[in-house]
């Protein structure tokens, strides 16, 4: 059982579906609480209806990406899967002195490793072809 994009964009898939619910979640637990890495949201709870619309679709993405991964084009999906990652990945550099003067600046190193690991995944996934449908 050798690794090719396939493999790669299903596990990918895996991850982010289990991101989704977890993070969601703790953002939820962050902005009723006080506590934790998105603690700050609740001096500004605005914040929270951005993470709890982002966080559902990149849910979905991800679904998307596990069906895919079965189909007959699915460097397709890898390149959604980038394009989804890119967005966040984007604005966090962007507008990223606001973001580290906010109360949720404790959140972002792991915000960059998620983004930055999926557009790298799937990069990897791109070079490495995608075989038989498996």
């Amino acid at each position: 059982m050798s690794t090719n994009g396939r493999r790669i964009l299903r596990w990918h898939a895996i991850a982010l579906m289990t991101l989704t619910p977890v993070l969601t979640c703790a953002a939820y637990f962050g902005w009723l609480t006080g506590f934790g890495p998105y603690g700050g949201l609740s001096d500004n709870p605005m914040a929270i209806v951005g993470l709890v619309q982002a966080y559902p679709l990149m849910g979905l993405v991800a679904v998307s990406m596990w069906l895919g991964a079965r189909g007959a084009a699915p460097w397709r999906y890898s390149g959604l899967a980038i394009a989804a990652h890119c967005v966040p990945f984007s604005a966090l550099a962007i507008l990223w002195c606001p973001i580290m003067d906010s109360p949720i600046a404790p959140a972002i190193p792991l915000s960059f490793v998620i983004h930055g690991g999926g557009i790298a995944a799937e990069m990897m996934s791109l070079r490495l072809g995608y075989g038989d449908i498996i």
